[in-house]
């Protein structure tokens, strides 16, 4: 971890120097400023892949015991996204709640798996959407799409990591030139 912060400092630096002007013979002058280098970039994480591939299956069948490409159940359905993402989880909705860290679900994020209890029993699977929406084969009849949350009785489990788009502030500290 803290050799990817000098790596991205290092990094901030050389774009502060470039967007600046700044070339080694001005470096050599005494003064230091600091300056606030803003910089956009994006991160495609694994959240980000496994909302991309939720959503190109949908309009897919919904059947029992099926795990895709061309029809799917409940967990079926979450482990094709996720493995098509990079990411192997298990078969069962029992299974998926060893996937990843637990997380409560006013901290859940779009790409995150919800598994639905009963008592202690897992009973279905669906991916976080976002919105109050998760991405789901249902049942028998309805085809594999992005509905509304219909039950409080779930637990938030985050294999993906976090979503998808970023922005990043560096302050590097640059050397200015001196006046002569």
């Amino acid at each position: 971890m803290r050799m990817r912060s000098r790596a991205l400092a290092s990094l901030f630096l050389g774009v502060a120097i470039v967007l600046t002007g700044l070339s080694g013979p001005a470096l050599a002058g005494t003064n230091t400023n600091t300056a606030t280098v803003k910089v956009k970039y994006k991160h495609d994480s694994r959240a980000h892949a496994v909302l991309k591939h939720a959503k190109k299956l949908k309009g897919k069948a919904y059947r029992y015991g099926g795990a895709g490409p061309r029809s799917f159940d409940c967990s079926g359905y979450v482990q094709y996204v996720y493995k098509k993402a990079g990411k192997k989880i298990g078969r069962t909705s029992g299974a998926q709640l060893s996937a990843g860290k637990s997380v409560p679900k006013s901290k859940k994020k779009p790409g995150d798996i919800m598994i639905f209890m009963r008592g202690k029993t897992a009973y279905h699977s669906a991916i976080y959407a976002g919105g109050g929406k998760m991405w789901e084969a249902q049942r028998t009849g309805v085809p594999v799409g992005k509905h509304s949350i219909w039950s409080s009785g779930y637990v938030v489990r985050r294999p993906a990591g976090n979503v998808a788009t970023k922005i990043s502030t560096a302050t590097a500290k640059m050397a200015t030139a001196t006046a002569r």
